[in-house]
């Protein structure tokens, strides 16, 4: 995937979780479906797909304009996606090829997850594949004002960890996610493509 001599290149190692470490993304889109099944409404998971590294509410709000869904549902929306989803996520979740590198890497860096995902989902990924031990720092949805492509969630997990951004390579597989780490100014491995691509220094 990516060499380890460019790996030791860096400081720190900042992962996004869905897409990225774990194969949440079909459990999610199939949970969009459910709920546009429960409400009425023909929904699948392609805004999910292009607003990739984004919050809940903020697909949920997307979601709601263009299927015509009105937005005093919105919250029902977002507490039927959050529960659909963790149950489908638990069920069917797989590591994907990117925690060989976090294996590889344990104790020799310091190693952080970057999440746009909410906690209640995050502590449960975490407690099903035993993650907790390879990382030093973990920053989900409910700790930051401003999510990807701001790069407040990256920017956070170096610093939890003491890290220079610029010092940090990030791991991601949306384009959201890919634009918040070049925007905090952080090296980025895009997992979809195989490609690194440098921070402005």
């Amino acid at each position: 995937m990516l060499d380890q001599s460019v790996i030791n290149q860096y400081d720190a190692l900042i992962f996004d979780m869905d897409g990225t470490l774990i194969d949440t993304m079909p459990s999610h889109a199939k949970a969009w479906e459910k709920v546009g099944r429960q409400l009425g409404y023909p929904i699948t998971g392609d805004i999910m797909y292009e607003l990739g590294g984004a919050p809940v509410r903020t697909i949920a709000r997307e979601t709601c304009s263009r299927y015509g869904i009105p937005m005093d549902l919105l919250d029902e929306v977002i507490r039927l996606k959050r529960q659909f989803g963790f149950e489908m996520v638990e069920l069917n979740a797989t590591l994907l090829p990117t925690f060989d590198i976090v294996k590889a890497n344990l104790g020799r860096r310091a190693m952080a997850l970057g999440t746009g995902s909410h906690r209640n989902m995050v502590n449960m990924l975490l407690d099903k594949f035993e993650l907790r031990r390879y990382f030093n720092a973990i920053v989900d949805a409910d700790e930051v004002s401003a999510h990807k492509p701001d790069p407040e969630t990256f920017l956070k997990c170096a610093e939890k960890v003491g890290v220079r951004p610029q010092a940090c390579l990030v791991f991601e597989d949306a384009d959201l996610g890919v634009q918040a780490a070049l925007n905090g100014g952080m090296d980025v491995f895009d997992v979809r493509t195989k490609t690194l691509t440098r921070g402005a220094k």
